[in-house]
């Protein structure tokens, strides 16, 4: 290490500082970049940072730093400037404003149609900062603007929490390394009177003792919010480094809000939510994603005011039919259900309309409350869908054919060559839905994947549940350029009399809505069906709801609607409603999840724990270097290693053997009595603390070699067996 050290142009504390203050910054920029990365090339991204940190570097050594503060707020408004005059449209200022804060009170930036118009104006300005500050050992501004940079994306949720953790042990680990280098940089530059400074060299075990102590610190940071995190209240929420599991598919569907994430294992709510009347039955639909992120769903804009009675933008009035809906709320939400595509709205509670068209209330909905829905159901025949091109609007082709610059390109492949022979992007749709049908199955039992999670349900997994399903579709559909998004609600129901279904918490479901040119967004959903219905029908077994003695006779009379069935190729109709779950239909008793549309070998169930993230191995590794480092500078090893020498010695050469015998009877009579004093004979010493026989006998074999020159093999036994003895009684 000390030679590495000679090589250095840095000393090792500056060098280890340095590399502190990479780590800090690296966690803000790492969020940057996977932002950029969700809707495009990050090619221009790491140009503009990549020259923010030459400069920065360069001017370290030129600039006053009073200059380098202000060139860096100068870069900071360049950016703002640079951004505002790109954007697409042209908000007013108060606009601008409002949704600044938004982003100061969680919003995603994920949100914001330009994210990568905005991540690349900001990225200068603190890259340029925190490199030019840390070249110049202002160790703990460097760090500042850097944690204020990260701070801002923790704020609005995009900066995850592994990456948060790395940030906060990347400042930690510059604060400590940043000071022990202004310690030895100073020492070397103290000297007075002609005397000759000391150097670095002089304080070895000073700074090797500051580094074992830094690095103890950052291992303290790292595993108590790992320990934290395992205990049950904390495990899973949004400041657990575990992944969570155990909540419903309700809730990280129809609660998940502007932005979803793909979960683990889940389970199904009973919770009765809403009844709803209508002429026919239709998905429930509460909104729709159109940002992929890899992991996950996000829903870009703005939701804007619903004025009572206005009539929303749709289809030519020859291409639809109404519907009318009338819904009876039963247990609080947060959400307005409706069959797509609402046109207008009359009930207790305000609402509001998203980018996608959907309602959503302003401040939820109670028990009691009810509302009505006119919708526009599109009527087109099979041919027609057929028929239809892909000549799309621009607005539509610019959004919901986006995906992730690092989404692996055999996804396009696989769907590539499984959709060789469709001729028209309807048919595409068609293959890809029946394909996920009748080759994936139905669980709610899944280990979230750690990477894109539409290709490793395509090339990895076996099994999953309606947000795996959906997102693979919608994903799949993409590489192709068809305009794709996916959708969440709940299916029809329960029906519970001419016209009436109840729907609970377990009928949430996700499906994919696809853009068919001249008809507008057509419902595709590749969940098997039977599998879901067994499953929630399971829940309400377990939950007691098929209990005769419990039912009412509009339940027990009710009417079952037919039982759904897979939908064919050739037959597809899209003026054909979404087949409803039947009222309790019979079915064979078993786990839910546990059903699926095809038998899995046992390879395809025993999955390989997933590797960990570039982030978590970091951690993992600093970590362990400072655990390590700690159990150093606590004399650990040292104990550890002495106590193995007393407790355990093999037989090497006689001569070795007598004289380490020797040595660890000494150390027990000083651990009990007193250590021997220098220039203080054998002899002298055993008479001060009163040895014993055996001692005694110990330290003549060892007189015996040192002056008659050998020893044989019987008293080098003899003297283990008496040391051995000795530490036995300690």
């Amino acid at each position: 290490m000390s030679r590495l050290a000679g090589r250095l142009p840095w000393s090792q504390p500056r060098a280890l500082a340095l590399l502190a203050v990479a780590l800090a910054l690296g966690a803000p920029l790492r969020t940057m970049y996977h932002l950029v990365d969700v809707v495009g090339s990050p090619t221009q991204f790491l140009l503009v940072a990549g020259v923010a940190l030459a400069a920065g570097a360069v001017l370290a050594r030129l600039l006053h730093p009073v200059l380098a503060l202000v060139l860096g707020v100068a870069l900071f408004g360049a950016g703002l400037f640079w951004y505002v005059t790109n954007l697409t449209t042209d908000p007013p200022f108060g606009v601008l404003v409002a949704d600044t804060l938004e982003l100061l009170t969680g919003r995603r930036l994920l949100q914001i149609a330009n994210v990568r118009l905005w991540v690349t104006s900001f990225v200068a300005a603190p890259v340029f900062l925190t490199t030019y500050f840390a070249l110049r050992r202002w160790y703990v501004t460097a760090v500042a603007v850097a944690s204020v940079t990260l701070s801002f994306f923790v704020l609005t949720t995009d900066a995850s929490v592994v990456t948060t953790l790395l940030g906060v042990v990347g400042a930690v680990a510059a604060v400590g390394f940043g000071t022990l280098d202004s310690v030895t940089s100073g020492q070397a530059g103290t000297a007075t009177d002609g005397a000759s400074a000391p150097t670095v060299t002089d304080t070895d075990d000073g700074i090797d003792a500051g580094r074992r102590s830094v690095l103890a610190q950052l291992a303290a940071v790292i595993v108590v919010p790992t320990v934290v995190s395992r205990i049950p209240g904390v495990r899973g929420t949004a400041v657990s480094l575990l992944r969570g599991s155990g909540g419903t598919v309700e809730g990280s569907l129809v609660d998940a809000g502007n932005s979803l994430t793909v979960q683990g294992s889940l389970s199904l709510s009973p919770t009765h939510r809403f009844t709803v009347e209508a002429d026919e039955p239709r998905y429930w639909r509460v909104g729709a994603y159109d940002r992929y992120t890899g992991d996950g769903w996000v829903r870009t804009g703005s939701p804007t005011a619903y004025d009572d009675g206005d009539r929303l933008d749709g289809q030519p009035a020859d291409r639809t039919r109404e519907l009318v809906q009338t819904y009876e709320v039963e247990s609080a939400i947060g959400t307005v259900p409706a069959a797509w595509k609402p046109r207008r709205y009359e009930g207790d509670a305000d609402v509001q309309v998203t980018r996608q068209d959907g309602l959503q209330p302003e401040s939820g909905l109670e028990s009691g409350d009810s509302y009505r829905v006119e919708s526009e159901v599109v009527q087109a025949s099979e041919a027609a869908l057929r028929a239809a091109g892909d000549d799309y609007p621009e607005d539509i082709a610019g959004t919901y054919v986006q995906l992730p610059e690092s989404t692996p390109d055999r996804v396009a492949e696989t769907t590539a060559t499984l959709t060789e022979n469709a001729e028209t992007p309807y048919q595409t749709a068609l293959v890809v839905e029946r394909w996920l049908k009748r080759n994936r199955g139905y669980s709610l039992e899944v280990s979230r994947p750690r990477r894109n999670v539409a290709d490793r349900f395509l090339h990895a997994m076996s099994e999953g549940y309606c947000t795996y399903f959906a997102t693979t579709m919608a994903v799949m559909l993409r590489t192709q350029d068809i305009p794709a998004r996916m959708a969440v609600g709940y299916t029809p129901g329960e029906s519970v009399g001419s016209n009436r279904w109840e729907v609970r918490g377990l009928h949430s479901h996700a499906w994919v809505e696809v853009y068919v040119e001249e008809w507008g967004w057509v419902q595709f959903d590749p969940t098997p069906a039977g599998p879901r219905q067994a499953a929630e029908q399971q829940q309400l077994d377990d939950d007691g709801d098929t209990d005769e003695a419990e039912a009412t006779p509009t339940e027990t009379a009710a009417t079952p609607t037919p039982t759904p069935t897979e939908t064919p190729e050739p037959g597809r109709t899209a003026t054909a409603p979404p087949t409803p779950t039947r009222t309790r239909p019979p079915v064979e008793r078993r786990t839910p999840g546990a059903t699926a549309t095809r038998t899995a070998s046992e390879d395809d169930k025993q999955q390989l724990p997933g590797l960990p993230s570039r982030e978590e191995a970091a951690l993992g590794v600093i970590a362990l270097l400072g655990t390590a480092a700690g159990l150093r500078h606590a004399g650990v090893p040292e104990r550890v290693s002495r106590a193995l020498w007393l407790r355990y010695q093999s037989p090497q050469r006689p001569e070795e053997d007598i004289e380490t015998a020797f040595q660890r009877a000494m150390y027990v009579l000083g651990e009990r009595h007193r250590e021997r004093r220098s220039g203080e004979t054998v002899r002298a010493y055993l008479d001060a603390v009163d040895a014993d026989e055996d001692v005694r006998r110990l330290a003549e074999l060892r007189e015996r070699l040192r002056y008659g020159g050998s020893a044989s093999a019987e008293a080098a036994a003899e003297a283990i067996d008496i040391a051995d003895a000795v530490v036995a009684e300690r």
